[in-house]
């Protein structure tokens, strides 16, 4: 939102004023560097190039071509138009102490823009917990190719489409500003639908999303410990069938014998000329063998047996999908507390009457709300290998 997207009290409107007609001897007065401009500067270029980073490793890794990862370059796509369509008329008022000397037309520009790339913003992390969702809960649905291609490619279209219903009614003259050197969204009743629309409402289903998420996992936790449990207690240890050791198909067994000085016998891998020759076929078969884990048992004769089974691949992808959703829950958390104050202070100062908000919580408040699109590349760094890989190979090269 706007940096003084907030003004409604008639306290706040008076200090702006006052403020304005003040803006002209201050400037002559006080010649040092805005320092606070130069942040935000350094911020909206931070913003663009973690988000730029983003888009690019999406782009060109094909392990990250997901369905989740459409959906956060959609987000990292709000987050550039932010950095490069609101912000720079932000750090613009925040320069000339909030006076704005552009046309009517522009204004209501520069605020739709504003309410549009922030209800985006919350309106992809709530696609993006729906496909969590999907994805945790409905795998066989989730992992159908051109299901999910359809189906990403229509919450994106929805998220945009929303967004830009949720703020067009600025465009059309819903907005009033009394005073024609403040552009603000001065409007309560939009103040309450937009707020709502655009943080509360997404931000509830997303949470209560993801905590249908959390219980479902939780459950999953505990059927698998169960199941493993009553595996111990039924079998009372590994006694599998013995297999012979002249075998030559080595990998394929599940068992291989070995002696007390820990050599495999000779047996079991004997070649004949044809194997030799057939090597490359075999170790093609060999690569195409899915994944094994092993288990080294003493036996009374004196031998050694290796276990060797397939690791699980549903597993395995489980576990993606948890670390997943973990890392985008962060990042939803994060959300809340950077925009959190924002709205707060948006509705109490609109319909508290008696109560003053000072505009430069208005300043804390929306700032912190726009560093929120740099923290998001961060959280993609810190917590996925696969981000911080593609983002090393990109800035290497």
């Amino acid at each position: 939102m706007a940096l003084f997207s907030g003004v409604g009290s008639s306290l706040n409107v008076t200090d702006l004023f006052l403020r304005l007609d003040n803006s002209t001897e201050d400037q002559d007065a006080d010649h040092h560097p805005n320092y606070y401009a130069m942040l935000y500067s350094v911020l909206i270029f931070a913003i663009i190039f973690g988000n730029v980073l983003v888009c690019l490793a999406v782009l060109r890794e094909k392990s990250l071509q997901t369905t989740t990862n459409y959906l956060v370059v959609s987000l990292a796509v709000a987050d550039l138009l932010v950095a490069s369509l609101v912000m720079p008329w932000v750090v613009y008022l925040e320069v000339v102490g909030g006076a704005w000397m552009f046309s009517r037309m522009y204004c209501d520009v520069f605020v739709t823009l504003d309410v549009m790339m922030c209800t985006a913003s919350i309106l992809n992390l709530c696609a993006i917990s729906i496909d969590r969702y999907t994805a945790v809960v409905m795998p066989v649905l989730y992992n159908t190719t051109h299901s999910s291609k359809k189906r990403v490619t229509l919450m994106i279209t929805a998220v945009w489409v929303l967004a830009f219903v949720v703020s067009c009614p600025l465009l059309f003259g819903f907005n009033t500003t009394e005073h024609p050197n403040i552009c603000s969204i001065s409007n309560p009743e939009f103040v309450i639908y937009s707020s709502v629309v655009s943080f509360y409402l997404p931000f509830i289903v997303t949470l209560l999303v993801y905590i249908r998420i959390y219980v479902f996992l939780r459950k999953r936790r505990k059927r698998i410990a169960f199941r493993q449990a009553s595996g111990k207690l039924k079998s009372g240890g590994y006694h599998r069938p013995p297999v012979r050791k002249q075998q030559s198909h080595l990998i394929g067994s599940p068992f291989i014998d070995l002696q007390n000085d820990c050599s495999v016998s000779h047996a079991s891998f004997a070649r004949t000329e044809n194997e030799v020759d057939g090597e490359g076929e075999m170790r093609e078969t060999i690569s195409q063998l899915p994944k094994r884990s092993s288990e080294v048992k003493n036996l009374p004769s004196g031998k050694t047996r290796i276990a060797l089974w397939p690791v699980p691949k549903r597993r395995n992808r489980q576990v993606r999908e948890r670390k997943a959703t973990q890392m985008l829950a962060i990042v939803l958390g994060v959300f809340l507390i950077c925009w959190l104050p924002f709205f707060v202070t948006h509705i109490v100062n609109t319909h508290c009457k008696q109560c003053y908000v000072p505009p430069e919580v208005y300043s804390a408040t929306t700032w912190l709300g726009y560093v929120n699109s740099a923290l998001n590349p961060v959280i993609y760094t810190t917590f996925n290998i696969e981000f911080r890989r593609a983002f090393i190979k990109i800035l290497s090269c």
